[in-house]
C-alpha cells in the first residue's frame, strides 16, 4: 500500500491499465448516529461481472469502459435506498485537471480548495424498481498538510490510498421516494470522510483480504487499514487531530479476534485491537450494513481510551473485503441481481421492489 494525504492529487490519473480500478469513496455518519451512508464513484468497477469476465478471457478491457456508482443509505443501521449502476463510459466524465467527475446525473465536485476543502456531491436517479433518489452532500474540512503520514512510503508500484479528508463536517439533504409511497425528505449534519484509491491490477493479486474503518471520536478520528498479503501482514492505525488534521498517535500493535463463519462462507474477524504506548481502540462490528460473497460493512461500535483520561464510546463505518472470491463465477448470478447495466435491460430482480430490496 503507497500512501498519501494531497487534495491536489484527487483526480483521475492515468495510464490506466487492464484490471486496475479507481475509487472515489465517500461516508458519512449523522449527529445522533442514526443515519449513515456510503456513496463510492468508479472508474474500473472491481465488482463487475462484465469486467471481470473480460479479464478472465484475456480480453484486456479497459478500465474507462467500466464506470459506475454505488449508493447506500442506512436508518438505524437498516438500508433504505441501495443502488448499483454501471454506465457506458460515454455517459461518464472525469477530470484530470481537476477533483471533479460526472456519472450519468450523479456528480462530484471540490467547490472550494484554500485553507478550507468543500465537496459537492449531487445524486438523482429512478431505478428499475421505482424508487427515487435526489440528494446533495457537501463534505467541509480544514485543508490538509501534505506530510500527514510520518515514516511510511510513497514509492514503488500496488495500490494508492489518498486520504483527502480524514475528518468532514457534512450536511445532507436527500429525497427517496419509494415506489408507491409519499416522498421521504431526510437533512442532517454529522461527520464524514473522503478517500481515493488507486489500483493497477485486480485487487486479488495484491492481497488476500483487507480490513479498513474509521471512528469520529469528539477528541479525534481514528482511521486504519489492516491488508493481509500471500505471505505478511500490513497495518497502519492513526488518531488525527479533529482541529488540523495531524497525526496524534500511531497504533503499532493490531489484533484480530472472534472470526467466524458467515452465510456465504467468509471468515472475517468480529472484533479489531489496536494498542500503542499511549492508548488502545476496541472495535466492534456490531451492526452488519452489507453483507455479500466477498464483502461487508457493518457501523461499528468503538471504544478509546488514551492516556488515562481520555475514554469514549463512539460508532463507525468499518469495512472488510476478500478479493480473489470476486472471480467465483459461482457468486456472479448475484452480483448481477445488484449491479444495473445502464445499456442492458434491467435484470428481472431490479424490476421488483420487493426482490430487488431481497438482494441489499
Amino acid at each position: 500500500m503507497r500512501l498519501l494525504s494531497n487534495p491536489n492529487e484527487d483526480i483521475r490519473h492515468l495510464p490506466h491499465i487492464s484490471g486496475g480500478y479507481e475509487w472515489w469513496y465517500f461516508d458519512g455518519l449523522s449527529k445522533d448516529e442514526k443515519y449513515s451512508f456510503v456513496i463510492i464513484f468508479y472508474e474500473g468497477n472491481p465488482f463487475s461481472t462484465r469486467y471481470n469476465r473480460a479479464i478472465e478471457e484475456g480480453k484486456e478491457p479497459d478500465p474507462s469502459a467500466h464506470p459506475a456508482i454505488s449508493i447506500s443509505i442506512y436508518e438505524n443501521g437498516t438500508p433504505i435506498y441501495y443502488s448499483f449502476t454501471e454506465f457506458e463510459e460515454a455517459e461518464c466524465n472525469f477530470s484530470e485537471d481537476l477533483p471533479y467527475l460526472k456519472l450519468g446525473s450523479h456528480q462530484m465536485k471540490l467547490v472550494e480548495h484554500e485553507s478550507t476543502l468543500v465537496y459537492e456531491l449531487r445524486l438523482a436517479e429512478i431505478l428499475a424498481c421505482g424508487d427515487q433518489l435526489n440528494a446533495t452532500i457537501h463534505f467541509e474540512s480544514p485543508s490538509l498538510k501534505s506530510q500527514l503520514f510520518q515514516n511510511t512510503s510513497n514509492t514503488g508500484k500496488g495500490h494508492l490510498w489518498n486520504l483527502v479528508q480524514p475528518r468532514a463536517h457534512i450536511k445532507a439533504n436527500m429525497q427517496i421516494t419509494p415506489s408507491g409511497e409519499e416522498l421521504r425528505p431526510i437533512s442532517f449534519e454529522g461527520r464524514g470522510y473522503h478517500d481515493h484509491n488507486i489500483g493497477h491490477e485486480p485487487m486479488r493479486n495484491e492481497f488476500v483480504d483487507w480490513y479498513w474503518g474509521r471512528i469520529h471520536f469528539d477528541y479525534a478520528t481514528l482511521v486504519y487499514y489492516v491488508m493481509n498479503r500471500q505471505e505478511e501482514e500490513q497495518h497502519r492505525a492513526w488518531l488525527i487531530s479533529r482541529d488540523n488534521g495531524m497525526v496524534l498517535e500511531t497504533f503499532d500493535e493490531v489484533l484480530l479476534t472472534d472470526k467466524g463463519w458467515t452465510l456465504f462462507g467468509l471468515k472475517p474477524a468480529r472484533k479489531i485491537g489496536l494498542r500503542s504506548d499511549q492508548g488502545e481502540i476496541h472495535i466492534q462490528h456490531s451492526r452488519l450494513l452489507d453483507n455479500g460473497p466477498f464483502y461487508q460493512r457493518y457501523q461499528s461500535d468503538a471504544f478509546l481510551r488514551f492516556k488515562d483520561e481520555i475514554v469514549e464510546k463512539k460508532q463507525g463505518i468499518c469495512e472488510y473485503i476478500h478479493p480473489d472470491r470476486i472471480f467465483n463465477r459461482f457468486f456472479w448470478p448475484f452480483v448481477d441481481m445488484r449491479i444495473r447495466y445502464k445499456a442492458e435491460k434491467p435484470h428481472w430482480v431490479q424490476q421488483s421492489k420487493r426482490l430487488y430490496q431481497w438482494t441489499w
